[in-house]
């Protein structure tokens, strides 16, 4: 478990494309399918997802027995939740709503120990899981994305990629659309919301930063991926398994034969 903190930072400072998945659902099962599937990481959504505070830690645990490394999208811009993701053995966390470069400042501050941040010491969990030097690679090598899903912070972009300490952006679809258009979509293609969705990948990658977004996967996954999105969410275990179940309701009911009308 120890190399997970250094494997996943060390891919993405490579440039190398990696496969998150995303979890809703409660329980830790579902963690352990989709990390035995094959997934780089796995982001634990405490914001809108079905994993309240008291199973964080065991969907942590879910995750540690798998190859997939451990991210948290925290509920909002709280210090507190942040750190609490990170003592529990996240090698990363995804803001919401960073709107501002002043809201990404605090958002680094608390990811980063002092005299870099603001982080209280106290890495229980992550110290167990990555070792006893966690506290002087911490700094490095966890991983801090600010999402950027609102007009506002789409206007102040430049100004959040220049927060020192911040490892990269994370765009939600859904919300992007819905602040530029007022209809909320993951399908970012076409229109305006394909051109900031491409703008924000490119403004990233020229400062070095790690572009990521969220997908359900497929086409999207592969379009997100030819825009230059290199932590890319291709998928989550609630969507994957409702596609899948009405796949095979559709399936069986179209090749059903139509009810009899005869007499008898």
């Amino acid at each position: 478990m120890r190399d997970v903190l250094e494997s996943l930072y060390a891919r993405l400072s490579r440039s190398e494309m990696v496969l998150n998945g995303w979890l809703h659902l409660p329980g830790g099962v579902s963690a352990e399918v989709m990390g035995r599937a094959g997934y780089d990481a796995l982001t634990i959504d405490l914001q809108h997802g079905l994993i309240g505070d008291g199973g964080l830690v065991p969907t942590l645990q879910a995750i540690a027995g798998t190859p997939a490394a451990p991210v948290v999208r925290v509920p909002g811009l709280h210090a507190p939740d942040l750190m609490r993701a990170l003592d529990a053995g996240a090698v990363g966390v995804i803001c919401p709503m960073i709107d501002t470069p002043e809201q990404a400042a605090a958002l680094v501050q608390a990811c980063r120990y002092a005299p870099h941040g603001t982080r209280s010491f106290g890495p229980t969990r992550a110290r167990l899981v990555h070792g006893d030097d966690y506290a002087a690679r911490a700094d490095t090598q966890t991983l801090v994305f600010a999402m950027i899903e609102t007009a506002r912070a789409l206007t102040n972009l430049d100004a959040i990629l220049a927060t020192p300490g911040l490892s990269g952006v994370y765009v939600g679809p859904g919300d992007l659309s819905l602040s530029m258009t007022g209809r909320a979509t993951l399908d970012f293609r076409g229109g305006e919301v394909e051109v900031a969705v491409a703008h924000i990948a490119r403004s990233a990658a020229e400062r070095g930063l790690i572009p990521g977004i969220f997908t359900q996967g497929g086409d999207l996954a592969r379009a997100a991926m030819a825009l230059g999105y290199r932590f890319v969410t291709a998928g989550s275990d609630l969507a994957l398994l409702a596609g899948a179940a009405r796949g095979v309701l559709d399936d069986l009911r179209a090749a059903s034969p139509a009810p009899s009308t005869a007499l008898y």
